[in-house]
């Protein structure tokens, strides 16, 4: 590999901001047949020396991200700084690709106070995509597709909080003296020290928070009412009824995503629907009249493409399943 590009690849990894003629250069180097085998062997030998904890690079991952970080320098109208490593006085971030899917984590920085000194970011993971973070206080996050979380450049000097959009895991660490909150739009999480997740997609029916280990506090916006959650126990929140109930966790089905499995266990199809649509970053076509008494118990194993998916729910629910571009028609036989 030129000596040139070698160095762009590296610095791209590394973060830093690339020139357009950088971007040119490695677009012809991807564009190039016979390039794949040449640029996994330098992924492979050269990643773990070049890149964070915890990052690891496919070539179509990588290839990937080159087309993101170029169209998002076109068309961004805030600040955005292309970062797989951020300024370490805020943040240590670890952001994990998985084959097939390509997790990434974006960050976005605003002003947003008055005097100026308070700073906001965000974190998020595209549609098809996971990524996680570390906090300035050590806590750890897993975002799930689509998601995202708010905190301030004041976090963990004066307070703990995080807002949440969509799906996350928090690994939190423990601080007696300051709590840590979780803003959801229904409801609010407070914790000092535990393992819990918050699935709190706008699309879906329900709010749950499924607690791991340590305590929890769930506090409703609309009621005014307060909930404890005890270790292995899922809280769930009806959006429609606005009523809350809890149920045994089944830590496989609800937190297997983070470890890059997907994983169904008697869900009913409409559920099942959402879960492929957030996770292949794909839309579903389909009747609900003519699924809406099938439930699916699926186990895929990491790396198993979604068309082994597919098949799965052609012989359980006897349906067919086709793919025309980025959506999935499916219909019964």
């Amino acid at each position: 590999m030129h000596q040139n590009i070698y160095e762009i690849l590296e610095r791209f990894i590394a973060g830093s901001t690339l020139s357009v003629a950088d971007i040119k250069e490695l677009k012809r180097l991807f564009a190039e047949k016979g390039r794949k085998d040449e640029v996994s062997r330098w992924l492979t030998d050269n990643w773990d020396a070049a890149l964070t904890d915890d990052i690891e690079i496919s070539y179509e991952g990588l290839k990937q991200k080159i087309r993101e970080y170029e169209n998002q320098h076109k068309t961004e109208s805030v600040f955005f700084r292309h970062a797989i490593r951020f300024s370490r006085y805020y943040q240590r971030v670890a952001a994990v690709l998985f084959i097939p899917l390509i997790l990434g984590l974006s960050l976005y920085l605003f002003f947003s106070s008055s005097s100026g000194s308070e700073n906001f970011y965000i974190s998020e993971a595209s549609p098809g995509q996971k990524a996680k973070l570390e906090l300035p206080d050590g806590s750890r996050v897993w975002l799930n597709s689509g998601s995202s979380i708010k905190y301030s450049s004041e976090f963990d000097k004066k307070d703990r909080t995080v807002e949440l959009k969509g799906e996350a895991f928090f690994d939190v660490h423990k601080n007696t003296g300051k709590p840590f909150l979780v803003h959801t739009r229904f409801l609010d999480v407070k914790v000092t020290g535990t393992r819990f997740n918050v699935n709190a997609y706008d699309d879906e029916p329900v709010v749950e928070t499924a607690l791991v280990e340590g305590k929890v506090n769930l506090l409703l916006k609309d009621q005014n009412k307060e909930f404890k959650l005890t270790p292995g126990n899922v809280l769930s929140y009806s959006k429609a009824s606005c009523e809350i109930y809890s149920h045994v966790l089944n830590e496989e089905a609800t937190i297997s995503w983070k470890d890059n499995r997907l994983i169904f266990i008697n869900d009913d199809f409409s559920k099942l629907v959402r879960k492929i649509e957030k996770w292949y970053n794909v839309e579903v076509v389909y009747n609900p009249e003519d699924f809406k008494n099938n439930k699916l118990t699926v186990k895929l194993l990491e790396g198993e493409q979604l068309s082994k998916l597919l098949e799965i729910i052609e012989t359980a629910i006897g349906s067919k399943c086709t793919i025309r571009k980025n959506k999935i028609y499916i219909t019964k036989n």
